[in-house]
């Protein structure tokens, strides 16, 4: 009998080990998932106009460099660009960052 439940005390140890490695293995597997679907979006998105899914192309304006649509025209800006357009010296660009927000 004291064999048998030595046999059983590392039957359940080695269940126990397997069990672990396969749950850090999905996690693992889960994660590389994850970053490959991420990676993936940005590709699909990435320079692309989020009006018409033209390409986005960058335009120098006043040393901030801005996406421009080469299809409907529109123009994107990144965080931070209209901040250091509004600081810009051009007088028209203060008064339509103005007028647009108040």
């Amino acid at each position: 009998m004291a064999i048998n439940e030595a046999l059983d005390k590392e039957d359940e140890y080695f269940l126990k080990l397997n069990a672990k490695k396969v749950s850090e293995l999905r996690g693992n597997l889960d994660q590389k998932r994850r970053e490959d679907e991420k990676q993936m979006r940005k590709q699909a998105h990435w320079m692309k106009c989020p009006k018409c899914g033209g390409e986005l192309q960058e335009v120098n304006y006043q040393s901030v460099l801005i996406d421009t649509c080469v299809d409907c025209r529109g123009v994107w800006l990144d965080h931070g660009e209209l901040d250091l357009l509004a600081r810009g010296n051009a007088k028209l660009t203060r008064q339509l960052i103005a007028k647009i927000f108040g």
